[in-house]
């Protein structure tokens, strides 16, 4: 829908008129472009936009809130506002969140939203995002980044 919008709009910008078939297309591409989306975010585990399991902490205070005194597995994604491929992989962590439920705790931290979760990134070394990091025991198991769905799920079921 953004994408027909933004569209429209550069098409309008330049004085092009634009044919009832042409706008008919448009239409029908934005059906399609949203009925397709709604279907992965579905498969993904996220079909009402929701966070399923997932808890957040963007500093040190929260991070110890949520995760304190948990000797299990804590499953950790590390994103900002802006970035595309964080949003793209979102789903898959809500869907792992959900599956896996009862072994894991999954966290999203947003490392742009203040100067305490930017402290927080700058203590953990991050550098790129989307970042994952897997927790046991209160140590550190492992770390990875990118977007592919079946590297997560695959480092996520292997530790547990």
């Amino acid at each position: 829908m953004f994408f027909a919008q933004q569209q429209h709009h550069h098409l309008s910008s330049n004085s092009i008129s634009i044919s009832s078939v042409t706008t008919k297309r448009i239409r029908q591409s934005r059906r399609t472009f949203s009925t397709g989306r709604a279907a992965v975010v579905r498969a993904a585990g996220a079909a009402d936009g929701g966070d399923g399991n997932v808890k957040f902490a963007n500093n040190k205070a929260e991070w110890d809130a949520v995760t304190g005194g948990n000797d299990g597995l804590i499953a950790v994604q590390i994103s900002t506002k802006t970035c595309g491929p964080c949003k793209v992989i979102y789903p898959t962590f809500v869907g792992l969140s959900e599956e896996f439920a009862e072994k894991a705790t999954f966290v999203k931290i947003m490392g742009d939203t203040d100067t305490e979760s930017r402290a927080l990134m700058k203590e953990w070394g991050v550098r790129v995002v989307p970042l994952f990091m897997l927790w046991k025991n209160g140590e550190k198991i492992a770390e990875w980044s990118g977007a592919k769905p079946d590297v997560l799920r695959e480092n996520v079921t292997s530790a547990m």
